[in-house]
Protein backbone atom coordinates (compact mmCIF):
# COMPACT_ATOMS: atom_id res chain seq x y z
CA UNK A 1 0.00 0.00 0.00
CA UNK A 2 3.07 2.34 0.57
CA UNK A 3 3.91 2.62 -3.03
CA UNK A 4 0.16 4.67 -3.76
CA UNK A 5 2.49 7.33 -2.29
CA UNK A 6 5.97 7.03 -3.72
CA UNK A 7 5.10 8.05 -7.21
CA UNK A 8 5.72 4.66 -8.42
CA UNK A 9 2.22 4.38 -9.95
CA UNK A 10 2.02 4.87 -13.68
CA UNK A 11 -0.45 3.67 -16.71
CA UNK A 12 1.56 1.27 -19.03
CA UNK A 13 0.76 3.15 -21.88
CA UNK A 14 1.99 6.39 -20.61
CA UNK A 15 3.17 7.88 -23.88
CA UNK A 16 5.96 11.27 -24.65
CA UNK A 17 7.54 12.62 -21.79
CA UNK A 18 7.21 15.98 -24.15
CA UNK A 19 3.37 15.76 -23.42
CA UNK A 20 3.26 15.15 -20.09
CA UNK A 21 5.37 18.49 -19.66
CA UNK A 22 2.93 20.18 -21.83
CA UNK A 23 0.06 19.56 -19.77
CA UNK A 24 1.65 20.52 -16.81
CA UNK A 25 2.38 23.92 -18.15
CA UNK A 26 -1.51 24.03 -19.24
CA UNK A 27 -2.50 23.44 -15.45
CA UNK A 28 -0.71 25.85 -13.84
CA UNK A 29 -0.31 28.55 -16.97
CA UNK A 30 -2.94 29.40 -18.79
CA UNK A 31 -2.26 32.28 -22.03
CA UNK A 32 -4.43 34.01 -24.07
CA UNK A 33 -4.14 37.30 -26.09
CA UNK A 34 -3.05 40.70 -24.91
CA UNK A 35 -2.59 44.50 -27.08
CA UNK A 36 0.99 44.54 -26.29
CA UNK A 37 3.21 42.01 -25.95
CA UNK A 38 0.89 39.13 -27.48
CA UNK A 39 0.52 37.10 -24.50
CA UNK A 40 -0.98 37.21 -21.35
CA UNK A 41 -0.36 34.47 -18.54
CA UNK A 42 -2.76 33.28 -16.33
CA UNK A 43 -1.75 31.26 -13.14
CA UNK A 44 -3.76 28.81 -11.24
CA UNK A 45 -2.56 27.79 -7.53
CA UNK A 46 -3.01 24.60 -6.55
CA UNK A 47 -4.79 23.59 -2.80
CA UNK A 48 -2.12 23.09 -0.50
CA UNK A 49 -3.90 22.84 2.74
CA UNK A 50 -5.63 19.31 3.83
CA UNK A 51 -7.10 20.97 7.22
CA UNK A 52 -9.62 23.03 4.41
CA UNK A 53 -13.08 20.70 5.05
CA UNK A 54 -14.26 20.36 1.59
CA UNK A 55 -16.65 22.40 0.20
CA UNK A 56 -19.20 20.01 -1.57
CA UNK A 57 -20.17 21.52 -5.16
CA UNK A 58 -22.87 19.13 -5.38
CA UNK A 59 -24.29 16.11 -3.09
CA UNK A 60 -22.39 13.48 -5.74
CA UNK A 61 -19.03 14.80 -6.03
CA UNK A 62 -16.49 12.49 -6.77
CA UNK A 63 -18.99 9.65 -7.43
CA UNK A 64 -19.31 7.83 -10.92
CA UNK A 65 -22.20 9.78 -12.98
CA UNK A 66 -21.76 12.63 -12.10
CA UNK A 67 -19.89 15.66 -13.50
CA UNK A 68 -19.89 18.69 -11.49
CA UNK A 69 -16.54 18.79 -10.35
CA UNK A 70 -16.12 20.11 -13.45
CA UNK A 71 -17.62 23.02 -12.57
CA UNK A 72 -16.59 23.47 -9.18
CA UNK A 73 -14.88 26.71 -8.61
CA UNK A 74 -12.05 25.42 -6.47
CA UNK A 75 -11.00 22.54 -8.68
CA UNK A 76 -7.86 23.71 -10.19
CA UNK A 77 -8.27 21.32 -12.90
CA UNK A 78 -10.97 21.57 -14.52
CA UNK A 79 -9.50 23.44 -17.56
CA UNK A 80 -6.35 21.69 -17.46
CA UNK A 81 -5.72 18.72 -20.02
CA UNK A 82 -6.04 15.61 -17.61
CA UNK A 83 -6.06 12.58 -19.50
CA UNK A 84 -4.56 9.00 -19.24
CA UNK A 85 -1.41 9.94 -20.50
CA UNK A 86 -0.93 12.95 -17.87
CA UNK A 87 -2.88 12.19 -15.32
CA UNK A 88 0.15 10.30 -12.98
CA UNK A 89 2.47 12.95 -13.91
CA UNK A 90 0.11 15.45 -12.67
CA UNK A 91 -0.58 13.39 -9.34
CA UNK A 92 3.32 13.39 -8.62
CA UNK A 93 3.60 17.25 -8.76
CA UNK A 94 0.02 17.97 -6.60
CA UNK A 95 1.13 19.30 -3.60
CA UNK A 96 -1.78 17.73 -1.09
CA UNK A 97 -4.37 15.48 -0.67
CA UNK A 98 -6.95 18.22 -1.72
CA UNK A 99 -5.17 19.13 -5.09
CA UNK A 100 -5.07 14.98 -5.73
CA UNK A 101 -9.00 14.58 -5.27
CA UNK A 102 -9.85 17.06 -7.57
CA UNK A 103 -7.60 15.91 -10.35
CA UNK A 104 -8.85 12.18 -9.85
CA UNK A 105 -12.45 13.42 -10.04
CA UNK A 106 -11.49 15.70 -12.84
CA UNK A 107 -10.13 12.54 -14.48
CA UNK A 108 -13.13 10.61 -13.35
CA UNK A 109 -15.82 13.09 -14.64
CA UNK A 110 -13.90 13.12 -18.13
CA UNK A 111 -13.27 9.42 -18.42
CA UNK A 112 -9.50 9.90 -18.78
CA UNK A 113 -8.33 6.14 -18.91
CA UNK A 114 -9.30 3.67 -16.80
CA UNK A 115 -12.21 4.84 -14.64
CA UNK A 116 -12.01 2.45 -12.25
CA UNK A 117 -8.81 3.99 -10.99
CA UNK A 118 -10.06 7.36 -10.80
CA UNK A 119 -12.84 6.31 -8.83
CA UNK A 120 -10.08 4.57 -6.42
CA UNK A 121 -8.03 7.23 -6.18
CA UNK A 122 -11.12 9.82 -5.59
CA UNK A 123 -11.73 7.55 -2.91
CA UNK A 124 -8.16 7.57 -1.52
CA UNK A 125 -7.53 10.69 -1.45
CA UNK A 126 -10.90 12.57 0.01
CA UNK A 127 -9.93 9.77 3.02
CA UNK A 128 -6.64 11.65 3.50
CA UNK A 129 -8.33 14.67 3.43
CA UNK A 130 -10.45 13.57 5.81
CA UNK A 131 -7.97 12.36 7.90
CA UNK A 132 -6.39 15.71 7.88
CA UNK A 133 -9.55 18.21 8.12
CA UNK A 134 -11.61 15.92 10.55
CA UNK A 135 -14.27 16.61 8.39
CA UNK A 136 -17.57 15.22 9.34
CA UNK A 137 -18.68 15.45 5.72
CA UNK A 138 -15.31 14.64 4.09
CA UNK A 139 -15.44 11.24 5.62
CA UNK A 140 -19.16 10.54 4.57
CA UNK A 141 -18.14 11.18 0.85
CA UNK A 142 -14.64 9.21 1.22
CA UNK A 143 -16.95 6.31 2.47
CA UNK A 144 -19.29 6.92 -0.23
CA UNK A 145 -16.39 7.13 -2.99
CA UNK A 146 -15.25 3.72 -1.89
CA UNK A 147 -18.81 2.26 -2.45
CA UNK A 148 -18.98 3.79 -6.12
CA UNK A 149 -15.60 1.95 -6.49
CA UNK A 150 -16.90 -1.28 -5.24
CA UNK A 151 -20.52 -1.35 -7.04
CA UNK A 152 -19.20 0.23 -10.25
CA UNK A 153 -15.84 -0.76 -10.61
CA UNK A 154 -15.15 -4.41 -9.00
CA UNK A 155 -11.85 -6.13 -9.86
CA UNK A 156 -10.52 -2.99 -11.17
CA UNK A 157 -6.66 -2.92 -11.19
CA UNK A 158 -4.12 -0.17 -11.58
CA UNK A 159 -0.32 -0.66 -12.29
CA UNK A 160 2.84 0.53 -10.99
CA UNK A 161 5.98 0.44 -12.81
CA UNK A 162 8.78 -1.22 -10.46
CA UNK A 163 11.47 0.52 -10.67
CA UNK A 164 10.42 4.03 -11.94
CA UNK A 165 11.56 3.83 -15.61
CA UNK A 166 12.15 0.21 -16.13
CA UNK A 167 8.99 -0.26 -18.33
CA UNK A 168 8.47 -3.39 -16.61
CA UNK A 169 4.37 -2.48 -15.19
CA UNK A 170 2.97 -5.01 -12.80
CA UNK A 171 -0.75 -4.75 -12.07
CA UNK A 172 -2.10 -3.98 -7.88
CA UNK A 173 -5.74 -4.78 -6.92
CA UNK A 174 -7.81 -2.02 -6.81
CA UNK A 175 -10.63 -4.00 -4.13
CA UNK A 176 -8.17 -5.45 -2.25
CA UNK A 177 -6.93 -2.14 -1.33
CA UNK A 178 -10.42 -0.88 -0.91
CA UNK A 179 -11.11 -3.56 1.59
CA UNK A 180 -7.69 -2.11 3.16
CA UNK A 181 -8.90 1.45 3.81
CA UNK A 182 -11.72 0.44 4.76
CA UNK A 183 -11.30 -2.18 7.71
CA UNK A 184 -7.36 -1.69 8.85
CA UNK A 185 -6.05 1.32 6.95
CA UNK A 186 -3.36 1.90 10.08
CA UNK A 187 -0.21 1.70 7.64
CA UNK A 188 -1.37 3.20 4.65
CA UNK A 189 0.55 6.20 5.12
CA UNK A 190 3.24 7.39 7.65
CA UNK A 191 1.81 10.88 6.96
CA UNK A 192 -1.23 10.58 9.75
CA UNK A 193 -2.52 8.03 11.84
CA UNK A 194 -6.21 8.93 12.57
CA UNK A 195 -6.57 6.88 9.27
CA UNK A 196 -10.19 4.78 10.54
CA UNK A 197 -12.92 5.89 8.62
CA UNK A 198 -15.53 4.23 11.38
CA UNK A 199 -13.48 4.27 14.46
CA UNK A 200 -10.14 4.64 15.64
CA UNK A 201 -10.28 1.49 18.08
CA UNK A 202 -9.44 -0.99 15.53
CA UNK A 203 -11.75 -3.66 16.81
CA UNK A 204 -14.25 -1.06 16.61
CA UNK A 205 -13.62 0.24 13.28
CA UNK A 206 -13.89 -3.57 11.78
CA UNK A 207 -16.86 -3.82 13.56
CA UNK A 208 -18.72 -0.78 12.01
CA UNK A 209 -17.12 -1.44 8.55
CA UNK A 210 -18.35 -4.79 7.94
CA UNK A 211 -22.31 -3.37 8.94
CA UNK A 212 -21.21 -1.35 6.73
CA UNK A 213 -20.45 -2.97 3.68
CA UNK A 214 -22.93 -5.53 4.67
CA UNK A 215 -25.80 -2.28 3.85
CA UNK A 216 -24.33 -2.28 0.61
CA UNK A 217 -24.61 -6.02 -0.01
CA UNK A 218 -20.53 -7.34 0.27
CA UNK A 219 -18.91 -9.08 3.02
CA UNK A 220 -15.30 -8.22 3.53
CA UNK A 221 -12.94 -11.58 4.54
CA UNK A 222 -10.40 -9.80 6.60
CA UNK A 223 -7.84 -13.13 6.44
CA UNK A 224 -8.33 -13.44 2.87
CA UNK A 225 -8.41 -9.82 2.01
CA UNK A 226 -11.29 -10.03 -0.26
CA UNK A 227 -14.87 -8.75 -0.63
CA UNK A 228 -17.85 -11.31 -1.60
CA UNK A 229 -20.54 -10.12 -3.31
CA UNK A 230 -24.18 -11.44 -1.60
CA UNK A 231 -26.44 -10.28 -4.34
Amino acid sequence: MKKLLNGNAHQPNLKHKALVMLATAFLLVGCGRSHDDGQVVNTTALPTDDTIPLNLQCADIGLKGENCILDDPNNPYASAIVSEATKFELDADAPSATAKFYLWGTALARGAGAPGENQFYTAYYLHRMWAASNSELTRLQAIRAYRSFLDNYFGSLTFFEIPVGSENFFPQDLTKWTGQLLFDPTDLTNTFTSSRLFSADGNVNNNLATQEVGTWGYFYDQNAETFIKNF
